[in-house]
């Protein structure tokens, strides 16, 4: 198959068992064993009040299948990232912008709250490094609705990380897993 250009092509290079929602259930079925005897697994959320599922084990977020990704989108999205470092640079040392946006998450954010009253502390102290590393992940999903069959398919951000790397060290059984 050539490359797709549009999303009715795109979304036609999916395999087959991925385009029928009656087959899904067998795959994920069948994804989740393999999971559970390889070891892709992570410690399941804690629940309040349910202490005995802080050792509970759940498979590990996989897609059924490795997704092609339009070589255009891509390239994108590679030049993208120098900019998007560069904003997050700036944005974490601008402490006024920084405070007063994270600030106003309130308590729906209970981690990112934490990590703010951190990064305070530090500042109080006096806390000052000079060198500053910073390690990012973007994650990204191919928008190609199958109700736009004549639209290209696009990267469309959904994520930014600048602390999560919590599952690099599964990247290589989901290789396997694949």
């Amino acid at each position: 198959m050539t490359k797709p250009q549009t999303n009715a092509e795109f979304l036609s290079a999916r395999p087959q068992y991925l385009q029928s929602s009656s087959q899904i259930r067998a795959y994920v079925d069948e994804a989740v064993d393999w999971e559970a005897t390889h070891g892709l697994l992570l410690r399941a959320p804690k629940l309040d009040g349910d202490d005995w599922l802080a050792t509970a084990l759940i498979p590990a977020p996989v897609a059924l299948a490795p997704s092609p990704i339009p070589r255009s989108e891509f390239d994108k999205v590679v030049a993208l990232q120098p900019v998007f470092n560069q904003l997050f640079d700036r944005v974490s040392r601008d402490h006024d912008f920084l405070t007063s946006a994270l600030e106003s998450l309130g308590s729906a954010d209970e981690f990112t709250l934490r990590i703010l009253a951190m990064y305070i502390r530090q500042r109080t102290l006096g806390v000052w490094k000079p060198g500053v590393v910073g390690i990012h992940r973007s994650d990204y999903l191919i928008h190609a609705p199958d109700n736009e069959p004549d639209a290209s398919p696009l990267a469309k951000q959904v994520e930014f990380n600048t602390i999560a790397s919590s599952f690099a060290s599964l990247s290589s059984i989901v290789g396997d897993f694949h």
